[in-house]
C-alpha cells in the first residue's frame, strides 16, 4: 500500500484543473456505484470557484469523488486520499471525468487555507514544508489563477438549492425527472475548457489505475495500491 509523489508546482496544478475552489468541508460517504466498483463522497460548502458555474446551476455546496472507502461490505483502500475535519477551509483542484467531479493529485491537489499573521496562506495537506510548494500566499495564488485560467475566483451566492446525496432540484426541471430517478450524488459538472456534461457516478474498481492517470497525476503520483477485503 504506497502512493509515490512527485513535487509540481501549484501553477501546474491550476492549469491542468478542470476547476477550483474555496469551501468548507462539511461530511463524507461512501458509496457503491453503479457497477459496483467503491468511492468516497467528499461534501464541501463552496464560497469561491473557478470554472464550476455555481451561479448557473444553482448550487453552493458540491460533492467530490474520490477512490476507494469501507462500506459493511468491503473495504478499497487508495493511499494518498486526503482527510478533513468538519469546518476546515480548503482550496481543491478538481477534474471531470467520465461526468463527475473527481479530487486531482488526491493529497497533493488539496490546500488547507490558514491566517498566518496579516497574511491568509495556502499550506499543502501533503508537502507543507516543501519549499515553492508547500506554503503559497493567497495573493500569490488567485494572481496565478488570473493568469492561468483567464479567470478570477468567484464569489459562490448561497441558494435554495443546495446539492444533496441524492437530489438535484435544477437537473430536474432541465429535464423533466422525478428526484427518483436522479442518480445519488448527480450534479452538474464543472465547466471545463474542452467539454460540458452531467456529473453522475459511476466507476469500475478494476479501472482504478485509469481514473488516477486521467485525474492529472501522471505529473504527482506513478503510482499507487489499494486492497479490498470482506469484513
Amino acid at each position: 500500500m504506497a502512493t509515490t509523489f512527485k513535487v509540481q508546482p501549484i501553477e501546474q496544478q491550476i492549469k491542468d484543473s478542470d476547476g477550483l475552489f474555496q469551501g468548507n468541508y462539511l461530511r463524507k460517504k461512501t458509496v457503491i456505484l453503479e457497477n459496483g466498483s467503491v468511492a468516497t463522497q467528499m461534501i464541501f460548502k463552496m464560497s469561491r470557484e473557478v470554472g464550476l458555474q455555481s451561479d448557473f446551476y444553482g448550487m453552493d455546496e458540491v460533492i467530490v469523488h474520490y477512490p476507494g472507502g469501507k462500506t459493511e461490505n468491503a473495504e478499497v483502500k487508495v493511499d494518498g486520499v486526503p482527510s478533513f475535519v468538519a469546518g476546515e477551509k480548503v482550496v481543491l483542484f478538481i477534474k471531470s471525468v467520465d461526468n463527475r467531479y473527481w479530487g486531482m493529485n488526491l493529497a497533493f491537489g488539496t490546500y488547507k487555507v490558514i491566517n498566518y499573521g496579516n497574511e491568509v496562506m495556502l499550506v499543502n495537506a501533503l508537502f507543507p514544508e516543501e519549499p515553492k510548494v508547500g506554503q503559497i500566499k493567497y495573493y500569490d495564488f488567485e494572481k496565478s489563477v488570473k493568469d492561468i485560467k483567464g479567470l478570477n475566483l468567484k464569489v459562490v451566492v448561497s441558494t435554495d438549492y443546495p446539492t444533496i446525496p441524492n437530489q438535484n432540484p435544477i437537473e430536474e426541471v432541465e429535464s423533466g425527472r422525478s428526484p427518483a430517478s436522479v442518480s445519488e450524488g448527480q450534479i452538474r459538472t464543472i465547466a471545463s475548457e474542452a467539454d460540458q456534461s452531467d456529473n453522475e457516478e459511476g466507476l469500475p474498481h478494476k479501472n482504478i489505475m485509469w481514473l488516477i492517470l486521467a485525474l492529472g497525476i501522471t505529473g504527482g503520483i506513478f503510482r499507487f495500491s489499494n486492497s479490498r477485503a470482506s469484513k
